[in-house]
């Protein structure tokens, strides 16, 4: 089943001689349940790709359908809203704030959203994720591979139904950057979340169910 699709999604920046196209008429399908990488030369495309999957960017032309309806067709709130509640976002750089511990970074979107925390959920997040040992540590005081599953976990705690990836290994030694794709896989098997990521580690994009390349916007 399809899950979100593009439909000859377009990104221009600049106009006339300054004109750069950063994605040029891209339509792809993703099936729920599916672990896809995005792979490409720095430049071509795959980032602009991720922002607009998720609703970070608007597009000069075409379509993100998400559920058959076109996400840039939601006011503001319904797009925040969108974001919040259907996407996790996880980047090369954590984006974790320093002044708060790791309980409180995880929970951070429940707090956006004003919700009351899943007690359980999060007790299996930490506990997946090896975290339970670190909960009120800051982080500072942890490890890189440790910043980024406090920053999967943050990105799990709004039960999303899809996981955007950005680079989410490049900050990381090989073998923390393994133990990261390990996670994101037992997510996708166990859970079933849709996975996103981009990547230019041939290897790592192996692990993943579909690899799609894309260079000067396109889809090759």
């Amino acid at each position: 089943m399809v899950l979100i699709n593009t439909e000859k999604l377009s990104k221009k920046y600049g106009k006339d001689d300054t004109e750069i196209v950063a994605l040029d008429n891209v339509t792809i399908s993703i099936d729920k349940g599916e672990f896809l990488s995005v792979m490409g030369a720095s430049g071509s495309g795959k980032s602009t790709l991720l922002n607009l999957l998720g609703g970070l960017d608007y597009p000069t032309e075409g379509a993100v359908c998400y559920a058959g309806r076109n996400i840039f067709d939601m006011d503001d709130d319904e797009l925040s809203d969108f974001r919040l509640k259907k996407l996790g976002f996880i980047f090369q750089s954590y984006n974790l704030i320093p002044e708060l511990s790791v309980t409180e970074n995880i929970v951070l979107p429940k707090a956006i959203a004003r919700e009351k925390q899943d007690d359980k959920r999060m007790s299996e997040i930490v506990e997946i994720l090896g975290l339970s040992e670190r909960l009120n540590h800051l982080p500072q005081q942890l490890s890189g591979g440790q910043q980024q599953r406090v920053a999967i976990a943050r990105a799990l705690v709004n039960q999303p139904e899809i996981l955007l990836c950005d680079e989410p290994t490049g900050n990381l030694d090989k073998k923390s950057g393994e133990n990261v794709i390990k996670l994101l896989k037992m997510l996708n098997e166990t859970y079933g979340i849709t996975i996103v990521m981009i990547t230019h580690d041939a290897e790592l994009a192996k692990e993943t169910t579909r690899i799609i390349r894309i260079s000067d916007g396109k889809i090759v």
